[in-house]
């Protein structure tokens, strides 16, 4: 990490916008994983499709982004996994959805698991999301993970789509508190952080400062929304999700004391909460 801050400060002084332009290349390519048995057995248990899509509403270069399906009748349930994360990390809570009588339909994000692409962000998956609802119609429900969360929240809000259901799991709340966070942890000089989001509305066509789900709640459409967390999550604050909770009500909570942010998109009472939720009229 010690290089890193030290190359935006070198960089930073010569050049604050090539500094920006350095730190948000770094800042959009995910970190390299390794799948394990249990994912590739998924995989192998699902109908697989290469998606060919736009990068972007306003791109014209090409994606392919890889597509899941597992269950072959029952209400329709999206899975959205979070930065780093691949569809081939629900494998308990596909089995349970399937077991319990839904068709699950899940995607790898651009430059994540097994689609194309090296570097990605919360604009590029906000257009998918939307392609992908568009190409399955009738979802009856999306489940999204950390900032799988985040990117379905203000895609439901920003976009002219729609689904009974939204439940997040140990979701991020703001792409803007996202940024300060890496600024903090790089060290930024105020003049590069300065540059930022001019550079993201130039390149990406769109601001930062909007990607807040409590700027964009109002405008969420849906019929019902379900936030968990976890009180031991050491990526998300358990006390910003509280607050979002606080501040709607509307919002049903469930807050569990389990093993963490990447744990509990397999433990059993969420499990459980999610299958009754989904079954409540």
């Amino acid at each position: 990490m010690k290089k890193y801050r030290l190359a935006f400060s070198i960089i930073g002084t010569i050049s604050p916008r090539m500094a920006a332009k350095t730190f948000l290349h770094f800042f959009s390519k995910p970190p390299r994983r390794t799948f394990r048995h249990h994912h590739l057995t998924l995989r192998q248990s699902a109908a697989e499709s290469n998606t060919p899509l736009t990068a972007y509403a306003f791109s014209k270069q090409q994606i392919n982004v890889k597509t899941y399906s597992w269950g072959n009748s029952g209400p329709r349930i999206l899975l959205l996994h979070g930065w780093g994360g691949s569809a081939l990390d629900f494998g308990h809570m596909v089995n349970t959805l399937v077991d319990n009588g839904y068709q699950v339909i899940s995607f790898d994000q651009p430059a994540h698991g097994f689609s194309t692409g090296k570097n990605s962000n919360m604009i590029q998956w906000m257009h998918v999301i939307r392609a992908i609802l568009e190409k399955y119609p009738g979802i009856y429900g999306i489940i999204g993970h950390s900032f799988g969360g985040l990117a379905a929240t203000l895609t439901l809000a920003r976009e002219q789509v729609y689904v009974p259901k939204l439940i997040i799991i140990a979701a991020s709340i703001s792409a803007p508190a996202i940024f300060d966070e890496a600024y903090d942890l790089m060290q930024l000089d105020n003049k590069v952080r300065k540059v930022i989001p001019g550079i993201v509305r130039e390149k990406l066509k769109d601001d930062i400062a909007t990607m807040d789900m409590h700027q964009q709640f109002r405008q969420v459409k849906t019929n019902r929304m379900l936030f968990i967390y976890d009180e031991n999550d050491e990526i998300i604050s358990p006390k910003q999700s509280a607050y979002f909770l606080e501040q709607h009500p509307e919002v049903e909570g469930f807050a569990i004391r389990g093993e963490g942010h990447y744990k509990i998109i397999r433990d059993q009472q969420v499990l459980d909460k999610i299958v009754n939720y989904l079954q409540e009229k």
